[in-house]
C-alpha cells in the first residue's frame, strides 16, 4: 500500500475545503445518522428557521487556515455560537451539521451527535468548536 505524502494531502485538501461557504446547521432527530445521510433528511430535521432566532451560520475556510500537517492535514478551528434571541419559541437540537455550499450547491460535509439534547431559550447560547483534520494516517 502506497502512503500519501503530506504535501499531496495537503493539495487534496487545499481542493476540497478552500471553496465555497461552510454553513453550520442544527438538527433534531430520534434516528442516528450514517455516512450515507441527504441533505434531504438534514433540511427535514433541522430546527425551524426563526425559531428562537435560529438561522444557518457561515463562515470560509483560506489558505491560511491550512495548518501544518500532523498525522494528517488540519484545518484551523472554527467557531459557530448560536444564541437564542429571547423569544417564547425554543431552539432544540441534538446534532451538529457541516455543510458546503458551492455554486449553489449545497453537499453534506459532515455531521456530530451531541452528548445530550440542547434546548436554548431565554437568551442562551450554544458554541460549537469545528476541527477538521484530513487524511489521517
Amino acid at each position: 500500500m502506497a502512503v500519501l505524502t503530506s504535501a499531496e494531502v495537503n493539495e487534496q485538501v487545499n481542493l476540497s475545503y478552500i471553496r465555497g461557504t461552510y454553513k453550520v446547521a442544527l438538527t433534531f432527530t430520534t434516528t442516528d445518522y450514517t455516512s450515507t445521510v441527504s441533505l434531504a433528511t438534514i433540511a427535514a430535521d433541522e430546527v425551524t428557521v426563526g425559531n428562537g432566532g435560529y438561522a444557518r451560520l457561515s463562515y470560509t475556510y483560506s489558505a491560511a487556515d491550512l495548518l501544518a500537517y500532523s498525522n494528517g492535514q488540519p484545518l484551523a478551528q472554527k467557531v459557530a455560537t448560536f444564541v437564542h434571541d429571547g423569544s417564547s419559541t425554543d431552539m432544540t437540537f441534538n446534532y451538529a451539521v457541516l455543510l458546503r455550499d458551492v455554486s449553489g450547491t449545497v453537499t453534506v460535509v459532515g455531521f456530530q451527535k451531541l452528548a445530550e439534547t440542547i434546548v436554548l431559550s431565554n437568551g442562551n447560547f450554544a458554541t460549537i468548536n469545528i476541527n477538521i483534520l484530513q487524511g489521517v494516517g
